[in-house]
């Protein structure tokens, strides 16, 4: 019985310990118009370049909502570290929150104008600004701190 109780106060442990280093979270490069448009050239380009924002760094988890210039976002970067793209539905982010957050490694989020900062307050518990949806060129990382997360709003210089 004692072997048990220790077996599970163990992995009860573990799963409290289990944590991202770190979160990147875009939003979906530049798009057409349309219900579900894929990404215009301006939006390829700066997709196909943001492996150029993790150095040394390497994910260990790629998702994205199910949508075209979310998909067409995150998949350059999955080719480029020979990742699969989990998707999520952006309807229930704080399912979705503890989701991410019993993930280990480097994860990456792409997700839109509205859900991104959200997403992003939800996960560091600080208020977040808004993202224009004009906005793409602005991302967040969230580093693993001694108490939750430590959020950067940072801007691609491409």
């Amino acid at each position: 019985m004692n072997y048990v109780l220790a077996s599970l106060l163990f992995l009860f442990a573990a799963n409290i310990s289990a944590a991202p280093d770190a979160i990147f979270l875009f939003r979906h490069s530049e798009k057409l118009a349309g219900k579900n448009p894929p990404l215009s050239e301006a939006g390829r380009q700066r997709a196909e370049r943001l492996f150029n924002l993790f150095g040394e760094v390497k994910p260990s988890t790629i998702y994205s909502t199910d949508y075209n210039r979310t998909i067409e976002t995150a998949a350059p970067l999955a080719e480029y570290f020979g990742l699969s793209v989990n998707t999520y539905k952006p309807g229930d982010l704080a399912q979705f929150t503890k989701t991410v957050l019993a993930q280990s490694g480097i994860v990456v989020i792409v997700g839109h104008s509205n859900t991104t900062p959200e997403l992003a307050q939800l996960i560091a518990q600080v208020p977040v600004e808004k993202m224009p949806e004009t906005e793409f060129d602005r991302y967040f990382i969230l580093q693993k701190a001694e108490q939750g997360y430590q959020l950067r709003s940072l801007k691609m210089n491409f």
